[in-house]
């Protein structure tokens, strides 16, 4: 009897592990590692002093930034804009991640940081700014840095662990963007 239900413990445990993998896999916290390329449109050239200042837009959302670099180190800050089909569709953001990569002269990234954590299941009423902040070491080829983000919202509004889509029958959605390509040949 112990034989037959240790047998069949093991392939519910293997499909899990399996299933967690895959979800680890695909829902990486750093989605722009080094070594990657970032195409020429995605990356922002650092001048030396500043501040400068400049926008990043894509469909989901808009950064304002402001950088300054004092070799060996960046000082950005900014504000980052949630697009306005966001906050009108849904009523929680459970959650938004920036991330910054920085780049040689080719546009392959030397290193990735994550500038900010958002929302934690926080109501849009309450949300205010998302505003960005961080100072970070550069590597002595460093030319240029991109950004990155992925994030969910959610009609729900239970908290963690009770996501959107679950009993109350809310909506999740995800968003995120990535500037990576392959490089040309």
């Amino acid at each position: 009897m112990r034989s037959k239900k240790g047998g069949l413990i093991t392939p519910k445990l293997l499909v899990l592990f399996v299933l967690i993998n895959l979800y680890i896999a695909c829902a990486g916290s750093n989605p722009l590692s080094p070594g990657a390329w970032v195409e020429e449109a995605d990356r922002i050239t650092l001048m030396d002093g500043g501040p400068h200042k400049g926008t990043w837009q894509t469909r989901d959302l808009t950064i304002h930034y402001e950088f300054q670099k004092a070799a060996p180190s960046l000082q950005i800050t900014g504000l980052v804009e949630l697009a306005s089909y966001i906050p009108m569709g849904f009523n929680t953001l459970e959650f938004l991640n920036v991330n910054i990569h920085f780049l040689d002269a080719n546009g392959i990234v030397l290193d990735a940081k994550r500038i900010k954590s958002f929302g934690s299941f926080r109501s849009f009423r309450v949300l205010g700014d998302i505003n960005l902040d961080g100072r970070f070491d550069l590597a002595p080829d460093t030319v240029a840095f991109a950004f990155s983000y992925s994030g969910r919202a959610s009609t729900g509004g239970g908290g963690p662990g009770m996501r959107g889509s679950g009993s109350e029958g809310g909506t999740d959605w995800e968003f995120w963007r990535v500037p990576r390509r392959s490089p040309p040949q």
